[in-house]
């Protein structure tokens, strides 16, 4: 056979082995790899065609064996200290520990992992030194030394096999029973060696070496965690000396009259070992039944034989695309002289044409539009992910409308695109290339010729890996690497290779080697800019926007109404999928998110929670911002367009592939109590990208205050992961709404008295009878407990503690007492102590023993440029902790994230609205809401205004909120702390983006607000 330690079409390198270089192989960008097989797609033989049915399957063939498990393990803190032989099979180790293989060994009670974004982790002091491009510290450089036995079975003798890692970091070196059998360099993708020779029967010894830092870690230079060792499956395989090396399918789609697809089919495959025989294939639909098949003779007198099967064509294919992953099964059988099955392979084959056409990107001759995700893997195991979660994920994206997800920053695990391809995701497949810490400028390792070899090695292995799949519709050349003559050659390669799939390349922008723009958190100006230019042809797909960390997504609605304006604007992939944290546990018992910084010495480089931009945390539960972007990709859109007697609902398909058909909608017509006044449900038949308009019956009420009409889309049938019940798209239309909002309190007449401070003008008691209902007075309130986005925001906390409103008092300046009317005028002091402005407060009880409180506050312009909040806060017992509310949805929104809210009336406590973020920061608002109240079991605090206002209860004070960086360090002191805002600012996504827009700031003028307060006391 042929072992390839560089496929390199059209590049000559150095390859240094052992012996003969003066440095270690890790040490340098040329050793790419010794001994390997060549880069193919998976060829794993099954013992059954069945197992080529499910992802995965090849795990239950007789030919496949698992390495996964237990491993013994020794780890030492620099090469120097390793076991020199322990690679012997005479070496003792049952004194070694064991480790889980796959998993990282930091997360394994070994080493320390180091998050940082940009930079090299080991140009710093802490290692003693800077970064110089192929080395890296040897003194500090942790080498893990794995060990384990195994027996082959008996049923492959005479077989040839394969050990393959899937996923190593970042070097190591291999030996099977004491002998050398080669090396790797670079994680995220497979490394095979035939280690036949090497077997003897019984048991049988396999170790490697592995290194922390190689040369390969300059282009590994990505936004996570820096970890090491066996990250993903270690395994064997088994095929006969004469077997299926590779094989390669392309098979697109034409539209045709009547909106069928013609299916065009081609395929090769390579043939390796001495032998005469035939290899064949079918392909079978999704019910079984043969559509293609070929035979074809295979000549004995070659060991290396490519056979090209003749082009076919499939009337009536059944399309492959994200929202119908339509899939055919390719077994691929060779036979020896005398017909009997010598192997058989295949996967999964999906039917799409990928292409850049009128200056979009369209599927099946269709433009889409990208709703995506970036994805980086992490568990709780580190950067071993397992196919349980890895399920999880692709049910959880589907389930939130999103359609596409960027491989950040290098291909993903091989089980993952068996899912896109069955359940439906495009996928961005990205080469293992980041070269970010050498910045971009002439030190760009993208500009060095001399790791070309190693910038081909890891695109050529991507592609050799994954070119089968469906679900891959785009190529990346590697992530914030600069760009320059390898990146030159890398694409020109794969366009060379592959005429299916388009090629993006960030760092590229304009220059020719990429097909698609795709930049990175660009604001709405930019992209207007590009919409209006003539002078391109490239779709403008964005690689990474709305940072999602911490409380954050805001003005996702405004991206994407200018996306489903401008068609040369496709959407993009937001940053990013999980939170990259890990669960500990204190020495209290707490629980906590750890991220950068977290272990070793106070100085070990870090980038602190940048590493948390997740729409999930880390144990896949959901932040709040993930129902926003349900809410803003979902594929059916609604307006309404007029009331009456009738009402009038314009409807727009956004799906590429769909009919509205496939879909029910609910409507209900409710009111203010949730009581339902009419309902129905209709079938509609709208094309893909079509409108329609739908006439819904109106209705009419006297005692209702407000009606809204609600819509719900639903699945007519269960599908593979969304059923009849789930809802994938809604919309909500008010038909009928208060003036007033205090319309909502109760008329019955309550005891209340109430007492205001002389010298602050804050409302200090508010009692019903006799019960005390405030813990603190109740203060003008403008600051939050900074969110990660408020940090970078040039509009939040550095403006903010500037201007000394992260902790203001009041002045009284004038109070007049008129019968039950208190009349306080004040003077705003900051934190410093010097006047900010000026506020009017107004106590007034009303006839129902209500208490109206009417503010004015007066910013002093020349010294406030920026306000978090413009409203009033107190505290309560946390006795009070059931919350009850009509308003905006029962997740946090806020004025820039609030699509995903639905008006009504909804039920929580004060524990459920404080969402743990990573870092501890404001959270739990709600918006436009029209009444909320707080109870214990007796008694009631009730709370309306005037117009629509915004709220939050929590069980923390702001103080201790803004102090904590991690959840464990939230202390309670037995109180709940309630803002009642006018105004608050939006969240932005300034941590890497645009902040909060304009008109989602506070307004830096004067303000008036009333707040009616209804205290209940039990009799």
């Amino acid at each position: 056979m042929t072992r390839l330690s560089v496929l390199l079409i059209g590049v000559l390198v150095p390859l240094f082995s052992m012996a003969q270089t003066a440095a270690p192989e890790w040490q340098s960008q040329y050793s790419t790899g010794l001994n390997r097989i060549g880069p193919h797609a998976y060829v794993l033989p099954c013992s059954s065609p069945d197992e080529l049915q499910q992802p995965g399957g090849y795990e239950h063939s007789a030919y496949y064996m698992t390495l996964n498990g237990k491993w013994k393990f020794h780890w030492t803190r620099n090469p120097d200290r390793r076991p020199r032989n322990f690679f012997q099979t005479d070496f003792a180790v049952q004194g070694w520990a064991d480790i889980d293989v796959p998993g990282n060994w930091e997360r394994q009670g070994y080493g320390l992992p180091i998050y940082v974004n940009e930079t090299y982790e080991f140009d710093d002091k802490l290692f003693h030194f800077r970064k110089n491009p192929p080395l890296v510290p040897y003194a500090e450089n942790e080498v893990g030394s794995y060990r384990r036995t195994f027996t082959v079975p008996a049923a492959w003798k005479d077989r040839r096999i394969v050990l393959c890692c899937e996923g190593v970091k970042s070097f190591f070196y291999l030996w099977v029973n004491g002998q050398y059998v080669g090396y790797n360099m670079g994680a995220k993708m497979p490394s095979e060696w035939d280690v036949t020779r090497y077997l003897h029967d019984g048991e049988n010894v396999v170790a490697m070496e592995v290194y922390r830092w190689s040369a390969g870690s300059y282009l590994e230079c990505q936004d996570y965690w820096r970890m090491s060792g066996i990250e993903q499956d270690v395994y064997l395989y088994a095929t006969p000396a004469q077997y299926i090396a590779d094989y390669h399918v392309s098979a697109g789609v034409e539209r045709q009259d009547g909106g069928s697809f013609r299916g065009s089919f081609n395929l090769s495959a390579s043939v390796k070992g001495a032998g005469q025989g035939t290899v064949g294939y079918v392909l079978t639909d999704a019910e079984g039944r043969p559509v293609l098949t070929e035979e074809r003779p295979v000549s004995g007198r070659e060991k290396d034989v490519t056979v090209d099967f003749a082009p076919q064509t499939v009337q009536n294919v059944a399309a492959w695309s994200a929202e119908h992953p339509n899939l055919y099964t390719l077994l691929i059988t060779l036979k020896d002289r005398h017909g009997n099955v010598a192997e058989q392979t295949g996967g999964k084959v999906g039917f799409r044409t990928i292409e850049i056409k009128d200056r979009q990107l369209c599927v099946n001759g269709t433009p889409i539009l990208v709703k995506g995700v970036n994805r980086h893997e992490h568990s709780g195991r580190g950067r071993t992910v397992s196919k349980e979660l890895m399920e999880q994920d692709i049910r959880m994206m589907k389930q939130n409308n999103i359609n596409l997800v960027r491989c950040s920053h290098y291909p993903a695990d091989s089980y993952w695109y068996q899912l896109c391809d069955k359940y439906g995701l495009y996928v961005i497949d990205e080469a293992n290339i980041e070269s970010h810490g050498m910045g971009y400028g002439k030190e760009s390792l993208a500009k060095d010729s001399t790791w070309l070899s190693a910038h081909m090695d890891r695109t050529q292995r991507m592609y050799g890996r994954s070119k089968n799949h469906p679900s891959i519709i785009i190529w990346s050349l590697g992530n914030e690497a600069g760009n320059g003559t390898n990146f030159e050659h890398t694409y020109r390669w794969l366009k060379r290779t592959d005429t299916t799939r388009p090629v993006q390349y960030e760092r590229a922008e304009e220059n020719f080697n990429t097909d698609i723009y795709c930049p990175m958190y660009r604001p709405l100006s930019h992209m207007e800019a590009y919409a209006k230019r003539t002078d391109t042809t490239r779709p403008y797909i964005m690689c990474e926007y709305l940072h999602a960390m911490g409380n954050s997504c805001g003005g996702m609605k405004e991206y994407w109404d200018l996306i489903e304006k401008e068609p040369i604007l496709q959407g993009g992939s937001i940053w990013d999928w999980v939170d990259q944290s890990f669960r500990e546990i204190d020495k209290n018992g707490n629980w906590y998110w750890s991220y950068g910084g977290d272990y070793g010495p106070k100085d070990v480089p870090s980038f602190g929670n940048f590493c948390c931009n997740g729409l999930v945390a880390a144990d896949r539960t959901p932040h709040p911002h993930l129902q926003e972007v349900k809410k803003v990709y979902q594929n059916i859109k609604s307006e309404l367009v007029s009331t009456g007697k009738e009402i009038t609902v314009k409807v727009k398909n956004w799906f590429d592939f769909t009919n509205l058909n496939e879909y029910r909608l609910d409507w209900r017509i409710v009111d203010e109590n949730g009581k339902v006044l009419s309902d129905g449900t209709q079938h509609v038949d709208c094309a893909p990208h079509e409108s329609t308009v739908i006439i819904l019956p109106s209705v009419f009420s006297r005692t209702a205050r407000e009606l809204f009409l609600n819509l719900e889309w639903h699945p007519v049938r269960d599908g593979l992961v969304l059923t009849r019940n789930d809802v994938v798209a809604y919309d909500q239309f008010g038909l009928k709404t208060a003036s007033d909002c205090t319309v909502f309190l109760p008329h019955e007449k309550q005891g209340m008295r109430y007492e205001v401070d002389g010298k602050t003008g804050k409302l200090t008691s508010l009692k019903s009878g006799g019960r005390e209902f405030l813990s603190t007075p109740l203060s003008l309130s403008l600051y939050r407990p900074s969110t990660d986005n408020d940090g970078r925001d040039p509009y939040g906390l550095r403006l903010w503690r500037e201007e000394g409103i992260d902790s203001i008092s009041q002045r009284v300046t004038k109070i007049v007492r008129n019968r039950d009317v208190t009349r306080a005028e004040t003077e705003i002091l900051s934190r410093k102590g010097n006047v900010i402005g000026k506020a009017d407060f107004t106590y007034k009880p009303e006839k129902n023993g209500a208490l109206a409180v009417k503010v004015t506050f007066m910013p002093d312009t020349a010294v406030i440029k920026s306000l978090a909040r413009v409203g009033l806060s107190f505290r309560m017992d946390d006795s009070f902790g059931k919350v009850e509310y009509y308003g905006r949805g029962d997740i946090e929104t806020y004025s820039d994230r609030r699509q995903a809210g639905r008006i009504g009336r909804y039920r929580t406590t004060a524990e459920a609205m404080f969402h743990y973020y990573v870092k501890p920061q404001a959270t739990g608002n709600r918006t436009d809401v029209r009444w909320m109240s707080l109870s214990d079991t007796k008694n009631r605090l009730m709370v309306a205004a005037r117009s629509p206002f915004q709220f939050s209860v929590v069980p923390f004070s702001d103080s201790v909120i803004d102090r904590a960086t991690h959840i464990n360090q939230l202390s309670r002191d037995g109180l709940l702390t309630i803002h009642l805002d006018a105004e608050q600012s939006g969240v932005g996504t300034a941590t890497c983006g645009p902040g909060v827009a304009p008109k989602y700031r506070v307004p830096i003028q004067s303000a008036t607000f009333e707040f009616v307060l209804y205290p209940v006391a039990s009799k």
